[in-house]
């Protein structure tokens, strides 16, 4: 999802429309550490799905699509359903969103930041070798607002707009 990410709002960037577009990210975002890299990599919101079923007791049986599931989450057979005892499990997912907006605030403080819409690229870090680490606008470079209107790609994104074509999805060959 990051590469991806970094990718779209590299192109909304490039094209000047990140300001009238907002970019929602999901996916494997289940800590306070995951929505701060969400948001860092340009996201204006992260969603969680994973993580409240995980807080509601979801084992990942993976029989959600089979009316079978073993905890009552994802079926409408009345004797699964009895696992889920709604007035316990809604206390656990209170308390993990509650916890999970509280490590966003602690991490945005850490980094002496008020909100979200504050982080950037440069305010992140990843581990790149044994014997590196990298800020991530050092992984993903920002383009410059407004440089694919002019066809002039940044140089890691040239392979990518050269092989473009609006007219298949299989590209110029």
């Amino acid at each position: 999802m990051r590469e991806g990410l970094a990718f779209v709002i590299d192109a909304l960037l490039g094209f000047d429309m990140k300001k009238d577009i907002r970019v929602i990210a999901s996916g494997k975002i289940i800590t306070g550490f995951h929505i701060i890299r969400t948001m860092a990599l340009g996201a204006d919101m992260a969603c969680s799905a994973r993580a409240m079923m995980l807080a509601l007791g979801c084992i990942q049986a993976l029989e959600c699509n089979k009316n079978t599931c073993p905890t009552g989450i994802t079926t409408q057979n009345r004797g699964l359903l009895a696992g889920l005892v709604v007035s316990d499990k809604r206390v656990r997912v209170a308390n993990f969103h509650k916890e999970t907006v509280k490590a966003v605030s602690e991490l945005l403080a850490a980094a002496g930041l008020e909100a979200t819409q504050d982080l950037q690229r440069r305010d992140l870090f990843r581990r790149c070798s044994m014997m590196q680490v990298c800020r991530y606008d050092e992984i993903y470079p920002y383009p410059e607002t407004g440089c694919l209107l002019h066809d002039d790609p940044p140089e890691w994104l040239q392979r990518d707009f050269s092989e473009a074509s609006s007219s298949s999805f299989q590209g110029r060959v």
